[in-house]
């Protein structure tokens, strides 16, 4: 999941974003006690002398009375030199932060065989032999949904890697919807439960690549739906994009009326004006879901957005669900 390249975008950023909104879940079932696991705050973590490994997450305490730091590395493919690489973020901290705090490494494989591939310490460095418990792991694979649940509620978003990739496709929707309900439950704010659908979709995208791209996108159509932050931003966008369009439509239509006949008008301008509607329904929701994902969108964008088909829109909202960044939507044609 993560990739060989490093930066802060894709699944890195994806990782980045779940540690911040369910960051204190995966510390308890990292074995962190709930009184402590709660109480960090998550951030990237880049070094750039040397080009030198950065992890993908680092934890800070925010009380006084602790002063362990965490690193976090997400690894979702094939690296047998991970835990040697994990070693030297943690060591890179040390020399960074300039100060005697301790540091604690967890690499979270997705899958146990990431794990087997994976170098022991020791194997080229034979003093670290003793040290087996330098780095703490975890194998998302290894557990269930239930487990998972049991930890913290809000670790429903790793919910993706308690079933099979070869789960079957009408068993794995009713998952999804399963999974929607639950998150709308465990985070009642909407910004919050934005970011958990992102996660979880993200997830999906990844994790059952059997299935077609379209297929997964289906799926996250059909619970777009069932969500409360789909529903809202669906809604807003259907109705203002409907009244709009209905009322260039009726203007329009009343144009033609006194050339065509008033009825013969009014007619034509409906049709249009429900065309309009969908177009502006459409551009709306496109817009609602980039400015959440990306903030504010530059005035060519903006323009663009306003020029657009509704095949294009279409086509954007589509793209947005993998997009790292705008260059992935608005490609140069």
């Amino acid at each position: 999941m993560a990739n060989s390249s490093r930066q802060l975008r894709g699944t890195d950023e994806t990782f980045l974003q779940l540690m911040q909104l369910s960051g204190a879940g995966l510390l308890k079932l990292a074995g962190f006690p709930a009184e402590i696991a709660e109480h960090y705050e998550f951030r990237a973590v880049e070094f750039k002398e040397k080009q030198l490994q950065r992890p993908d997450v680092e934890g800070i305490p925010v009380l006084e009375t602790m002063n362990t730091r965490v690193t976090i590395e997400f690894q979702g493919y094939t690296d047998k030199y991970i835990r040697y690489r994990t070693l030297n973020s943690m060591l890179q901290i040390c020399l960074k932060s300039r100060d005697e705090k301790p540091v604690i490494g967890i690499i979270v494989y997705t899958e146990k065989r990431y794990q087997t591939a994976a170098l022991a310490l020791d194997k080229l460095i034979p003093v670290l032999e003793k040290e087996s418990r330098l780095i703490q792991e975890l194998i998302l694979t290894d557990y269930s949904e239930a487990e998972l649940l049991a930890v913290d509620p809000r670790l429903i978003v790793l919910a993706p890697f308690t079933v099979s990739p070869k789960l079957d496709k009408a068993i794995l929707k009713q998952k999804v919807v399963q999974w929607r309900d639950h998150i709308d439950k465990c985070y009642p704010a909407t910004e919050e439960l934005s970011e958990a659908l992102n996660i979880i979709g993200l997830l999906l995208l990844n994790r059952f690549r059997d299935l077609s791209h379209q297929e997964i996108i289906d799926m996250l159509n059909l619970d777009l739906m069932q969500s409360r932050a789909g529903r809202e931003i669906y809604q807003m966008g259907q109705t203002e994009g409907e009244q709009r369009g209905e009322q260039r439509g009726e203007q329009r239509g009343e144009q033609r009326g006194k050339q065509a006949g008033l009825a013969e008008g009014k007619q034509a301008g409906l049709a249009e004006g429900k065309q309009a509607g969908l177009i502006e329904g459409e551009r709306l929701v496109v817009t609602r879901l980039l400015e959440r994902r990306f903030g504010k969108l530059p005035v060519t964008l903006q323009a663009r957005l306003e020029q657009a088909t509704l095949i294009e829109l279409e086509q954007w909202s589509v793209d947005l669900l993998t997009a790292t960044c705008f260059e992935d939507i608005f490609k140069t044609q």
